[in-house]
């Protein structure tokens, strides 16, 4: 299944750096994005770099190994659910809950 993207890699960074000069609230208000996707980005940005905020056209699979071994390592982890997924180059918890 394909999927789109209503931002490129490009944008997403723009906000990111604008961030650098007001506040989150702001720059959220100003290109209407809300401030919790912001913080993904910046997460994303963070562990994964540039190819972190690229779209993805195409639904990751992953195996119930990978992903039985992620949820025991997590429990062990002191990150966020979110940080943790990104961190292990998930693009998202969403894998993890299920």
């Amino acid at each position: 299944m394909s999927r789109t993207s209503n931002f490129s890699a490009e944008y997403k960074l723009k906000v990111l750096n604008e961030m650098k000069k007001v506040s989150e609230k702001a720059v959220a208000r100003r290109y209407g994005i809300h401030e919790r996707t912001i913080r993904t980005w910046q997460i994303k940005y963070k562990y994964q770099g540039i190819e972190g905020l690229r779209p993805s056209h195409q639904n990751q699979h992953y195996s119930k190994v990978f992903k039985f071994d992620l949820v025991q390592r997590y429990q062990t982890s002191n990150d966020s659910l979110d940080v943790f997924a990104i961190k292990n180059g998930l693009r998202s918890k969403r894998q993890l809950t299920r």
